[in-house]
């Protein structure tokens, strides 16, 4: 699942290195907290009705990490998934929350990705961009289901708007 830190200890990384600058996040309530490190291979937009529903938002916005720079630092007792199995792609989601405040922290997918883009296919976790503590320099490189947009939100236009049917045949 995701790797587990029990230290809570920060972690000497070199000053102003982008591959090994961490980040933290945590739920609403502060229970659940995690680490990552370096930057996501991949930061979505997602306009489907599942991510919707579950952000309680017009969109979710969705960095994808390989699973050993996510670390859960504390609450992993706390986390709670749900198997979304009707997703839009078709492809099941895993979404992680805190089963104190109900935040959206995690979600991991059933996708085979290719190879080259992430290593291992199924270290991928996606992390709720929302949930970072802090201003982050990522700005959206896709966004999913573009034609769902809720009418009062405009596009993203630092993303490629991606169309439900190309969005199945990537699976993710």
């Amino acid at each position: 699942m995701f790797s587990s830190s029990s230290s809570g200890a920060s972690r000497q990384v070199p000053v102003n290195d982008p591959a090994t600058t961490v980040r933290t996040g945590s739920c609403l309530c502060g229970s659940v907290r995690y680490e990552i490190t370096g930057d996501p291979f991949s930061f979505r937009v997602c306009h489907c009705q599942n991510c919707r529903k579950a952000t309680g938002s017009a969109f979710m916005t969705n960095g994808f990490f390989q699973g050993k720079q996510v670390h859960i630092t504390q609450g992993k007792d706390t986390l709670r998934s749900y198997a979304d199995p009707e997703t839009a792609t078709g492809v099941p989601l895993h979404r992680y929350f805190c089963s104190k405040c109900g935040s959206n922290v995690l979600l991991r997918s059933e996708a085979s990705l290719p190879e080259n883009i992430t290593g291992p296919r199924s270290d991928v976790a996606i992390v709720a961009l929302g949930t970072v503590d802090k201003d982050h320099p990522w700005k959206p490189r896709v966004e999913l289901w573009p034609e769902l947009r809720r009418p009062f939100v405009t596009a993203i236009d630092t993303t490629k708007p991606k169309p439900a049917a190309a969005a199945i045949s990537a699976k993710l």
